[in-house]
């Protein structure tokens, strides 16, 4: 009878990406989302190179590229809104006219507010798609984060799951139970229930730490072994910085 691998054995699978040192990742991304905000304002090249060289990788990383542009979708209203009240500071007569000119005149800025965080949140998705959790938090440690501040990371992850599934199910017993309840009081209950809620995951929360004290918890958890640098490692940090220089002496 075969023994199963052990756990902390870094698991190489077909894909390229996965074979990447997470640490390597999560620094080439940082480092290609401050070539983006450093380089804007972005000119038609700049985006088309950047948004050609995302896609490039997602194929070669055989990430899902419908899905990473879907959900980076997500950034567009947000900064949709922010810059729609950018030309409202250079407005120099409040009139139907004068405002009608600062937005005429400041069409390009808005527009670079909507696609450099939506090229960031780009990046960042191609690091999400590539790489699961675990390994993106091991990343981080790596990295010297504040270990406090993963692990805060890594029980939320946990059981952020949880919380989910209570939600759905008080959701579920309010309409069951009061389906013509009046937008009012269903804005009230929604208060309460959310209070209930925070009050409910203290509680949890206290008991899974007395059950790991009791288990012999010291406060850290213990680290996967994750493969050193490799030389595919400094290939991409150094690709990611090539770029993101070339991003900034086009716009020197």
């Amino acid at each position: 009878m075969n023994k199963p691998a052990p756990m902390n054995k870094p698991i190489l699978t077909s894909k390229p990406a996965d074979n990447l040192t997470p640490s390597a990742k999560i620094v080439a991304a940082v480092v290609a989302v401050l070539g983006i905000v450093l380089s804007a304002p972005h000119n038609l090249f700049s985006v088309a190179g950047s948004i050609a060289l995302i896609v490039l990788l997602s194929l070669i990383a055989q990430a899902d590229i419908t899905k990473m542009l879907l959900r980076s979708l997500i950034v567009i209203p947000i900064a949709g809104m922010i810059s729609l009240f950018y030309p409202l500071r250079f407005v120099g007569e409040w009139s139907a006219a004068g405002i009608a000119d600062a937005y005429a005149a400041n069409w390009q800025p808005m527009l670079q507010l909507i696609i450099t965080p939506w090229l960031g949140i780009l990046v960042m998705m191609l690091l999400v798609h590539t790489t699961s959790r675990q390994h993106l938090l091991f990343g981080l440690e790596r990295l010297h984060l504040p270990r406090i501040l993963v692990m805060m990371l890594r029980f939320m992850y946990r059981y952020v799951d949880v919380m989910r599934d209570q939600l759905k199910a008080a959701h579920r017993a309010l309409v069951s139970r009061a389906p013509s309840l009046s937008r009012r009081k269903r804005v009230l209950l929604y208060g309460n229930l959310a209070g209930s809620m925070l009050i409910r995951a203290y509680d949890r929360g206290q008991r899974i730490y007395a059950a790991m004290l009791s288990r012999g918890f010291t406060g850290t958890l213990p680290l996967a072994e994750i493969p050193r640098l490799q030389a595919s490692d400094f290939l991409l940090i150094a690709g990611t910085v090539l770029f993101s220089a070339a991003l900034i002496l086009m716009h020197l």
